[in-house]
């Protein structure tokens, strides 16, 4: 079953995303100004949510899954959106 987005904290699409760009949770969550153990659990819940583990640790930071390389683009729009009603 496919899970709609309109249901997700706001919040973790935010971390999601920017998990996408940084591909490093310390460097996200400096942009979200809270801590790496923040951006941790709220990459956990989007993993429970998902069921994916989403990224993978690498030698050179985490690598997107071929689910989170799929939503990539679905996120990014969907964000757009959120920013331009705000």
């Amino acid at each position: 079953m496919k899970k709609s987005l309109t249901n997700l904290d706001l919040n973790l699409l935010l971390c999601l995303q920017l998990l996408m760009q940084e591909r490093s949770v310390t460097k996200a969550a400096k942009r979200m100004n809270v801590t790496p153990s923040a951006v941790s659990k709220s990459l956990a819940k989007l993993r429970a949510w998902f069921d994916d583990p989403l990224f993978v640790n690498t030698p050179l930071g985490l690598a997107p899954t071929p689910l989170m390389v799929s939503m990539e683009q679905s996120l990014a729009d969907w964000m757009q959106m959120g920013e331009s009603t705000a």
